[in-house]
């Protein structure tokens, strides 16, 4: 498909990149590196603090959850503020949103792709470090979510699977394990063939909305035109951020 036209609907459509004839840029931790780019463009990654509303965040992952306590109660403030002050990603995830769980909007399924974008697109306007970052990757370049070897209900509509590629990665680990390898070593040994001799291996299967919506910002800062983002979708929703009701328009 053409990313320089990318519609609303086109983020859950199911996608089967063939690596063995498409340039995928799959990035998987914000350590990786691809043809000399680093690839630090994941929700996790820290080091790109950015503004919504005028509230700062250190991450995306942070400020894609907070929308999901945006009920305006004090707890729910409470938790907002947590995330504003979380400078890492996979802590917000784990140590903030999981034990509160039952304390998230019923909804929130019905906009989180939506302010997923938002917040992406956001980061790009605010952090012109990161702007840059995603404008390095080559236009022609699928950006990928590998989360191959996540197992989360969610792994495989944010990002993709790579069967081939597991298969290598297991038999690989198990190789050099018998050799005596230590775990640093063969993390190192399998980060290099992933991103270098395999990365044109096997096919990555999945929603890859992340992806997607990276490869969308991309598109926008390099031709001028914001992406699509549904705000109608985010203005029915009633968001809130620290007290605050947002509003979104198209620009």
């Amino acid at each position: 498909m053409s990313y320089k036209a990318m519609k609303i609907n086109d983020l859950y459509r199911v996608e089967a990149y063939d690596a063995s004839s498409l340039l995928c840029c799959a990035f998987c931790r914000g350590t990786d590196v691809w043809r000399d780019i680093e690839l630090s463009v994941g929700n996790m990654v820290s080091g790109y603090p950015f503004d919504i509303e005028g509230v700062k965040f250190h991450n995306s992952e942070s400020a894609y959850i907070a929308a999901a306590f945006s009920l305006g109660t004090p707890e729910h403030l409470a938790i907002q503020r947590e995330l504003v002050d979380c400078s890492n990603g996979f802590l917000a995830k784990k140590g903030i949103r999981r034990p509160n769980t039952h304390l998230m909007r019923s909804d929130w399924e019905e906009f989180n792709v939506a302010w997923m974008q938002y917040v992406v697109w956001c980061k790009c306007l605010s952090n012109s470090d990161f702007a840059r970052k995603l404008m390095s990757i080559p236009r022609e370049a699928v950006i990928i979510e590998n989360s191959t070897f996540q197992t989360g209900h969610t792994s495989t509509f944010w990002g993709t699977r790579n069967d081939e590629l597991r298969r290598l990665t297991l038999a690989l680990k198990r190789d050099l394990k018998a050799q005596g390898w230590n775990k640093a070593a063969i993390k190192r040994e399998i980060d290099a063939r992933r991103l270098g001799e395999w990365s044109k291996v096997g096919v990555f299967r999945g929603n890859n909305v992340m992806g997607k919506i990276l490869m969308a910002c991309r598109e926008a800062l390099l031709t001028g035109v914001p992406p699509a983002i549904d705000y109608d979708r985010l203005n029915a929703a009633g968001i809130t951020l620290l007290g605050h009701s947002l509003t979104f328009a198209a620009a």
